[in-house]
């Protein structure tokens, strides 16, 4: 048993990072902003540490007594972005945390990415895939890979820190509002349930219980190697639409209600408006690249034994939570 600091604990994926370890026999200390809307995090016994990611005193202070951490905390890519305060949250923040590995000494530091600043066009595994020549310039991808670079700096100075880089994200979460909140792809599907989404931008999307990334980014944190890059998504057979995932959960839920894909060439003006400079960017990247089909070893699955679960059996844990949320 040990002691694991983790931040982005509300979220969607921190929630259930907290989850997972607390009942392996961990203990868990959370930075939050607001511990009033943690209560349930508090309620499994999660140690709450009032703070802002954005703060290094804050994250320094809440991190003390840990030998190891999770960081989840990001703002994630909507249809508004402001550069500063992305880069307040998703660069800065994580170079707080791992400041705090560092100060503290630390086991080793385990921080959530993204995948949308890799060139998947060549052959190999997506662990090695060398970063965009010409990356997307949205707030979201520019920050993120600012703190990626950081984190593998680092890696390479000797500090057992690493990545692991989540598809899209859905399914329960401890703290309903915060796992639905209206960049959350549980938010999208939610939409398509009760009839009010009629289309959505097309690419391909690689769908992933929360669950899962959570299991992955502990495993990263027991078995990962200083430095690695882990893929954490689902499987290759549920890489479908936002459309297709949408009609797939309608279809499980017994709703008649259907989504329709949104090529990103009809009305592009529009089409950015609606969704924002972060999928609006995948979605002409998507369109360019012809990517291969994933093949050959798999440094997480060899590594950290991680296996996850099917889109449908995932949608079948989403749907009845959001039932008992009184959702749809």
């Amino acid at each position: 048993m040990s002691t694991v600091f983790v931040t982005g604990g509300t979220g969607l994926t921190g929630a259930n990072v907290c989850e997972q370890l607390i009942a392996r026999g961990d203990d868990v200390k959370a930075l939050v902003r607001n511990p009033d809307e943690a209560q349930a995090l508090a309620d499994i016994g999660v140690e709450l540490v009032q703070g802002d990611i954005t703060d290094a005193d804050d994250v320094l202070r809440a991190a003390k007594g840990c030998e190891s951490a999770i960081h989840c905390a990001a703002l994630l890519g909507g249809a508004s972005q402001d550069l500063e305060d992305f880069r307040a949250v998703n660069t800065a923040g994580t170079t707080h945390v791992l400041d705090a590995g560092k100060a503290h000494d630390m086991r080793r530091v385990v921080a959530l990415s993204t995948g949308t600043f890799f060139d998947m066009t060549g052959p190999g595994p997506r662990e090695e895939a060398p970063l965009l020549a010409n990356p997307p310039d949205d707030p979201y991808t520019v920050t993120k890979m600012a703190a990626f670079v950081e984190v593998h700096r680092r890696a390479e100075a000797g500090d057992d820190v690493m990545t692991c880089h989540p598809g899209a994200i859905y399914g329960p979460g401890l703290v309903a509002e915060r796992a639905l909140h209206r960049t959350s792809f549980n938010r999208v599907l939610l939409a398509a349930l009760r009839g009010r989404l009629t289309a959505y931008l097309t690419f391909p999307v690689t769908w992933v219980a929360a669950a899962d990334v959570a299991s992955g980014s502990i495993a990263a944190l027991d078995r990962g190697l200083p430095g690695g890059r882990y893929w954490l998504s689902g499987r290759p057979e549920d890489e479908v639409s936002t459309a297709a995932a949408c009609n797939r959960a309608c279809e499980i839920a017994g709703v008649d209600h259907r989504v329709e894909d949104l090529d990103h060439r009809t009305a592009p003006k529009e089409v950015l408006d609606t969704f924002g400079p972060t999928l609006y960017a995948i979605a002409e990247a998507a369109a360019r690249d012809d990517r291969p089909p994933r093949t050959g070893p798999d440094p997480t699955h060899d590594q950290l034994g991680y296996e996850p679960m099917s889109l449908d059996d995932g949608l079948r844990l989403l749907i009845p939570w959001l039932r008992d949320l009184g959702r749809f």
